[in-house]
């Protein structure tokens, strides 16, 4: 199966949740301010911060649909290639997207948006499990992978775009600061490697 050019497709995918991260950052600031200004602003507009809602609870398991889709219709061919493509994802999400946030999480007692304080390292409390996002290190750990199987531009962006809009709400219901979503960004993207990486290889 042809494929886009790895480096294009991740950039593509990762552009409008890095250029509104960077858009905050460069307009609003990074730190308390961007948790003032959403709070009004969500007081503001009830109905868009209702959408925002429903996207950051349904953004991630939407794409359950899809990976499932992906295995079904996979079994049905016998395409032990996309079956696998499925068996990693799910391996490595396990491993990256919620073992491994959550031991970070824990262990770095990161406040949450609005929680006064320092940092309480080893932390069990949710209002000190702020870094990184987990929502964020999921969604991109399941669209990059997805980018990098489309054949043609729109698709990949329209993934990017979803992706960004998941990982955006977290800024904008006040559960994370950009730092924390910039981390997950990243996470997500070293699980979305190995995916990539594990899923194409070749078994001996």
């Amino acid at each position: 199966m042809s494929r886009p050019t790895i480096l294009p497709a991740y950039i593509l995918a990762t552009l409008p949740l890095v250029m509104a991260l960077l858009a905050t950052a460069v307009s609003i600031g990074t730190g308390d301010e961007v948790v003032n200004f959403f709070r009004q602003y969500r007081q503001a507009h009830p109905a868009l911060t209702a959408c925002m809602q429903v996207i950051t609870d349904f953004g991630n398991p939407l794409l359950y649909l899809v990976y499932g889709a992906i295995f079904f219709r996979a079994r049905k061919r016998g395409d032990r290639h996309d079956m696998r493509f499925v068996a990693v994802y799910i391996v490595v999400q396990l491993l990256v997207s919620f073992l491994a946030v959550r031991i970070l999480k824990i262990g770095f007692g990161m406040p949450r948006p609005g929680t006064e304080g320092p940092a309480i390292p080893f932390s069990f409390k949710g209002v000190y499990n702020s870094f990184p996002s987990g929502h964020t290190t999921e969604i991109v750990g399941a669209v990059v992978p997805l980018a990098w199987r489309c054949k043609a531009l729109l698709p990949t962006l329209a993934l990017g775009i979803y992706m960004g809009i998941v990982g955006y709400s977290r800024i904008y219901l006040g559960m994370h600061h950009i730092t924390d979503v910039f981390a997950g960004l990243l996470l997500g993207s070293v699980a979305a490697w190995i995916i990539h990486r594990l899923a194409d290889r070749t078994p001996s």
